[in-house]
């Protein structure tokens, strides 16, 4: 499988959904940055992962300023559910360690995703990220690579590599390798300032802005706590290709989901127009929810991309077949092929189908 984040995954719930699944029992992850963002997000399915046996190995990274005091305090917090060692690497010259390596295996086989997720909120769900995730039996020679790779970063004859325990984190933090996350946000602050400051000197920006929205944290609000995820993928239909071709119906069962609990329509990224729902009745029940989507008339296939914020939910039209549709219908196929599967469609014939995925 291919990550493609954030337009048609999220890392962060594809990798908590993996350690929960109960298939693993054995979890290596190394990665350069870690932050409380990060670990409040993945928190419950590795606390749970070791309560229930599982064994986990990770190692941080501290440099450039981005590994936070709370984030290996939440590590650290979590050898006492289970087995985990968490260890930190660094070296004192002029060298980044810098991998997003994730091993998930039990013991015949493995699943390795390589790619450029930091244990962060960023890295897990906002920013644009990509990985590429293999499965293979365990003794696949690049199993077995990764594994060793692994292997030497957690290895402490090096010098490079320290066991975290509570000595070393307070070493840590006074010596000035990690800053708690007040002071790296401030720094961060600092650093944006300056860059807008110059660009409106220049009264200029170069790119457009998309603001990604942040899920929730599990527990986090009795409102969000139960929304199956903060992003929904369809491949939807046309209510009649020749007559109504901007009009789609949403599934039932998808609308009655929390995704879509206290909003009255959607709300189109492209122009900020908002559309409503329209519901059908028949026989005196509720038959069809419909609502008109302007933007696939000339679409062949149309995808959506729909993400819900405190307030509304957004939407991004696409054509299946487009540079920005493919990744999305991609995920859904990919999705229909899981075990179990996490994409669902109305009917059986797949073609005349309304696909959904939440990620």
């Amino acid at each position: 499988m291919f990550y493609n984040q954030p337009l048609a995954h999220r890392f962060g719930k594809a990798l908590s959904d993996d350690i929960e699944s109960g298939r693993w029992n054995h979890l290596e992850f190394a990665v350069a940055w870690v932050r409380r963002s990060g670990t409040q997000h993945l928190g419950p399915s590795v606390q749970k992962f070791l309560r229930d046996g599982g064994v986990a190995q990770v190692t941080v990274g501290v440099d450039i300023e981005n590994t936070s005091q709370e984030g290996l305090t939440d590590l650290l917090a979590w050898h006492s559910e289970g087995s985990l060692e968490t260890f930190i690497y660094h070296n004192e010259l002029d060298a980044t360690f810098h991998p997003k390596v994730y091993l998930l295996r039990n013991d015949a086989d493995a699943r390795l995703i390589v790619g450029s997720n930091n244990l962060t909120e960023a890295g897990l769900y906002v920013n644009t990220e990509a990985g590429l995730q293999l499965d293979a039996p365990l003794d696949d020679p690049m199993i077995s690579d990764a594994r060793a790779a692994l292997a030497t970063w957690r290895d402490e004859s090096t010098e490079l590599v320290h066991r975290l325990d509570a000595t070393l984190l307070n070493d840590l933090v006074t010596l000035g390798y990690v800053f708690p996350e007040t002071e790296l946000r401030q720094r961060r602050k600092v650093s944006s300032d300056r860059s807008q400051a110059r660009r409106r000197t220049a009264a200029q920006a170069l790119f457009k802005g998309i603001r990604i929205t942040r899920p929730p944290v599990r527990g986090e609000s009795p409102r969000t706590a139960h929304v199956p995820g903060t992003v929904l993928l369809m491949r939807v239909r046309r209510a009649s290709e020749a007559e109504r071709r901007n009009q789609i119906q949403i599934p039932i069962r998808v609308r009655q989901t929390d995704f879509f609990r206290g909003v009255r329509g959607l709300v189109s990224a492209h122009d900020a127009r908002s559309h409503l729902f329209r519901e059908a009745k028949a026989r005196g029940g509720l038959n069809t929810i419909k609502i008109d989507i302007p933007e696939i008339e000339p679409m062949p296939d149309p995808v959506l991309r729909l993400e819900r914020t405190p307030t509304a939910i957004i939407y991004r039209a696409y054509d299946g077949n487009s540079v920005l549709g493919k990744p999305i219908r991609q995920a859904l196929l990919n999705g229909f092929a899981m075990s179990p599967p996490v994409t669902f469609k109305t009917i059986a014939d797949q073609a005349k189908a309304t696909w959904w995925r939440f990620i």
